[in-house]
């Protein structure tokens, strides 16, 4: 049993990495600013918005009384208001914030830091001055008029719409704006008839628990402020669909996910685990697998996820009770003994669990598995890797509806074709177009939605398929065995043992876990 904040432990480590972000310099033009290869370093000449959000988590953490420095009232208000004013100041004219390059425009991260602010006014109503809530709201109010005209149109991003689904309905919430509620609902209505019946909710191509848990967490925000807008089923849905990838080791989420991530945002499962039994099942689990460190945590996360990460992490550690000794809470799916096999067709998963093992497959990525055996990581296989005489690199594991897949009492069988991986690293001809474009293209927001959607087939949907093909073979048991019989092309040559890989550029796949010590 955790006998300690697990949480608040991760928080204590990273907040001086979080505070020392941002420009404490009141004489400074960047004070407040929190992105330090902008304002520090000099090495872009941009912000990136994201950081701007932190003021979400210092308030949630000083209005439980959790904040671990012996900090002044009027300090905190004063660092927080640095923040905002700062925000006001890197604000485009049309509203937006950046995360990539100039004048992205992106809905995303505009949509994180308009909630996370509004989160602050919320959190720290009781104790800031009418006129300094005014001053506030008018900071975010040009976010949110971009919210409102704006849409996110590149892919179908469901924790991306979340984000501005939560954003709009607390705007909703201090103003009574009504064209934020309907362009809530209108967000909303989206990402629902994009959810799977299997309960999932779509990441670009399929199904990702690791981006799900964080749409989720926006959707938690959304249903305790809105109960009228009935997302209690939907979110119960995800729940019951998220319980499957809590792995019996303690990690979450992995390479069969569309996105690829293995990251756990704890916050809004926990707010749900009242309501929704399975919530609390794996709230439960996943606390003691965070405070044993055994899946990727707060002190993983690179610096733009880690603002997101911190305010999901603070609000669980104020909704944190300890466990009482004589409450029993049912064990996710993944740490029961009983046998079970659940195929999400939908999403192209299947689970195989038995006494002693417990296997995820991904037939639409080709056949990568997970299989644990006696509660650890014994099978890692991410598929096969082929590569052309010219250097070139292809894999099974692009993730692939069409992929042909037979499965029987005692195995299956998933046929994937070769396809190209578009990994490459930009270079500086790259970044000056961008720079160029920022001059003057991306400016009109129709050609800038051209190139985003541009930029994501050329890094993550498009598949130049290969005359190569897989046919893998997997049987089920304790003792999983992989079978490939891998047909190449002309001039085709298979890479032997490529270990966890990831075939598309994404980037918040791959942060470290301690077993990634155990994978070769």
């Amino acid at each position: 049993m955790v006998s300690t904040n697990p949480y608040l432990d991760e928080i204590r480590v990273n907040l001086p990495r979080l505070l020392a972000l941002f420009d404490a310099d009141r004489t400074s033009v960047s004070y407040g600013m929190g992105d330090r290869y902008h304002w520090a370093w000099g090495l872009i000449d941009f912000p990136n918005g994201t950081f701007q959000g932190a003021t979400h988590g210092i308030a949630r953490l000083w209005r439980a009384g959790l904040w671990p420095y012996p900090t002044a009232p009027e300090r905190l208000l004063q660092r927080i208001d640095a923040l905002i004013t700062a925000t006001s100041r890197i604000c485009r004219k049309d509203g937006s914030l950046e995360e990539a390059f100039p004048f992205e425009g992106s809905y995303c991260v505009t949509a994180l830091v308009a909630f996370d602010l509004l989160c602050t006014v919320d959190l720290l109503q009781p104790e800031i001055s009418p006129e300094l809530r005014s001053r506030w709201l008018a900071a975010i109010e040009p976010l949110i008029d971009y919210l409102i005209v704006a849409d996110e149109t590149h892919a179908l991003i469901s924790n991306h719409l979340a984000t501005a689904v939560a954003a709009l309905s607390r705007w909703h919430a201090c103003t009574a704006a009504a064209d934020a509620e309907r362009k809530a609902l209108h967000l909303l209505q989206r990402i629902l008839e994009h959810q799977s019946p299997e309960g999932w909710f779509r990441e670009y191509e399929g199904a990702d628990p690791g981006y799900q848990s964080l749409c989720t967490y926006y959707l938690a925000d959304v249903h305790r402020l809105r109960p009228d807008w009935l997302l209690m089923e939907p979110l119960a849905r995800s729940v019951r669909f998220l319980q499957f990838f809590a792995h019996p080791d303690g990690s979450f989420g992995g390479l069969y996910g569309s996105r690829a991530t293995r990251f756990y945002y704890p916050a809004g499962v926990m707010a749900l685990a009242e309501e929704i039994p399975e919530a609390a099942s794996l709230a439960r689990c996943m606390e003691q697998s965070i405070a044993a460190r055994h899946t990727v945590t707060l002190s993983a996360m690179d610096e733009p996820n880690l603002v997101p990460m911190f305010n999901a992490y603070a609000w669980a550690a104020a909704l944190y009770r300890p466990a009482a000794s004589d409450v029993a809470i049912a064990a996710p799916a993944s740490r029961s003994p009983d046998p079970l096999r659940r195929y999400f067709a939908g999403a192209g998963l299947l689970i195989d669990r038995g006494p002693r093992h417990y296997t995820i497959i991904s037939v639409h990525k080709g056949g990568v598995v997970y299989h644990f055996a006696d509660q650890q990581l014994s099978v890692l296989d991410a598929g096969v890797v082929v590569r052309q005489r010219t250097g070139r690199l292809g894999s099974s594991q692009a993730y692939n509806r069409g992929n042909h897949v037979r499965v029987a009492e005692d195995g299956l069988w998933v046929t994937a074709t070769v396809t190209a991986m578009p990994k490459q690293l930009p270079g500086p001809f790259q970044f000056l177009v961008l720079r160029l474009l920022g001059l003057g293209v991306f400016r009109v927001r129709v050609l800038r939605k051209w190139t985003k959607q541009w930029l994501v087939r050329l890094l993550i949907t498009r598949q130049e398929r290969w005359r190569s093909s897989n046919e893998r073979r997997i049987r089920f048991g304790h003792d999983l065995q992989i079978t490939d019989q891998l047909r190449l092309g002309p001039g085709d040559g298979r890479m032997d043992q490529p270990g966890p890989f990831v075939p598309i550029h994404m980037a918040s796949q791959g942060y470290w876990q301690w077993q990634d010590e155990l994978c070769s």
